[in-house]
């Protein structure tokens, strides 16, 4: 399983931002909102990734509230499969073109 795989908080700080492997991608795409986690807390269910709200000038890295995406009606991408994250911005630019 995917989620087990993930690193804790702070398991990748070494790892520049570009090369962090993304192991889930949670996503509202109704409204264009997605975010790629890269680390993360299981007892807390917090996790450390890249949020972009339908805006790639103000997206950013930062901590993720799982429990409040779900809230929120995020639902995980089970299609997505592990990458680094300059493959996952790669992927998502195809997709997007191919919706628009």
């Amino acid at each position: 399983m995917v989620e087990e795989k993930i690193p804790e908080l702070y398991g990748t700080e070494s790892t520049p931002l570009e090369k962090k492997i993304i192991y889930q991608r949670w996503e509202i795409p109704q409204i264009g909102f997605y975010w790629l986690i890269a680390e993360l807390d299981r007892k807390k269910n917090l996790a450390f990734g890249y949020a972009n709200l339908n805006d790639d000038y103000f997206a950013e890295w930062g901590y993720i509230d799982i429990e409040e995406l779900m809230d929120n009606g995020a639902s995980l991408d089970r299609e997505w499969r592990p990458c680094t994250f300059e493959e996952a911005q790669k992927k998502i630019r195809e997709y997007r073109k191919g919706i628009l």
